[in-house]
């Protein structure tokens, strides 16, 4: 999956340190969106290039929920996965009437100038996921936290069912700090629980199709393959569809695929007993409130407004599993 020529990492850059509301732009000078000055807000645009991800139709549907709430007009861009697309959008929105951006930044560096200009005219910029230097505020993801978790849950089941030496495919994107950090997180947390597991393999992979083709080709090379790890769910979609095409058991009893962030076909075999085993994730309905909430926090002067969003870890003895199954549902 690529911006053009950046690769996209999954859905969605840690941020251990809420960061959320470095109120003023490092150029020396104070600004009226990053003061804690209050306005109204009541339009805000959410920019997330990755709309080809199943969890985007379920975020948005939150978002949107929230905002006929607040009566806030929420406003949707459509990148297309295009780094150069983004770019266009908000430069286009920047003259629009308008109170509040949340964006994925895909390249942080490339939209600083833009962050700036958006601040500089008065408007919220809220960074989603990747921090940036020029921000209003940041809806944080916890990346490293998120990677460290499932694997070490990975490593746990290896240990217990495989004595500790299954062979591991990790289907990552190392382009972005957000994703880089998921993935150093599943390595870590998979060598502190498994230290004899074989990774044999790490490729780059975001959507259902592209974890159905990494996965696909690595099994041809290693049919042993046990474990697919992947920083985004969907992808872990795609792999799970590949082992059990190439003649995997879904309930087979030495196979583990698990990923990053919800995705209901995941979910949905999880609670069936099939071997997707696991999903660290964020609640769709608690990301979809923070877009909304935070530029209305801005706008009553809040400069902390801004956010880390929980983490949780899904498997088959969830007990709350058709909750989110229904959140991610879209």
């Amino acid at each position: 999956m690529k911006l053009r020529s950046i690769s996209f990492a999954a859905a969605i850059l840690a941020t251990a340190t809420a960061l959320a509301g470095c109120g003023t732009i490092n150029d020396g000078t104070t600004h009226p969106a990053a003061t804690g000055s209050t306005k109204e807000v009541k339009k805000i645009l959410f920019d997330y290039p990755f709309t080809a991800l199943p969890v985007y139709a379920a975020v948005v549907k939150h978002a949107q929920e929230e905002a006929a709430k607040q009566h806030v007009t929420l406003e949707l861009t459509n990148d297309n996965m295009d780094l150069t697309q983004q770019v266009t959008n908000l430069t286009t929105y920047l003259n629009k009437d308008l109170d509040a951006v949340v964006s994925f930044p895909a390249d942080a560096a490339s939209l600083e100038n833009l962050s700036r200009q958006y601040i500089n005219s008065g408007k919220y910029w809220v960074s989603y996921a990747n921090s940036m230097s020029t921000q209003s505020a940041l809806l944080g993801l916890s990346a490293h936290q998120s990677g460290l978790a499932l694997g070490e849950h990975a490593g746990k089941w290896i240990t217990d069912n495989l004595g500790g030496t299954g062979k591991v495919l990790i289907v990552s994107d190392t382009t972005m700090r957000f994703s880089s950090e998921r993935t150093q997180g599943m390595v870590d947390g998979l060598k502190a629980s498994a230290p004899n597991a074989v990774i044999v393999s790490q490729q780059a992979g975001v959507t259902p199709q592209q974890g159905l083709s990494v996965t696909t080709s690595v099994l041809s090379q290693y049919p042993d393959l046990n474990v697919v790890l992947t920083t985004a769910g969907d992808a872990a979609q795609g792999a799970y569809q590949a082992l059990t095409t190439a003649g995997r058991d879904p309930k087979d009893p030495r196979t583990y695929v698990g990923g990053l962030d919800g995705n209901a076909y995941g979910l949905q075999r999880m609670q069936e007993g099939a071997f997707f085993r696991a999903q660290v994730t964020l609640s769709a309905a608690d990301i979809g409130k923070a877009i909304v909430d935070i530029p209305i926090s801005l706008g009553k002067g809040d400069t902390n407004a801004g956010i880390e969003v929980p983490i949780t870890l899904l498997s088959a003895d969830t007990p709350d599993l058709a909750k989110y199954i229904s959140e991610f549902s879209g």
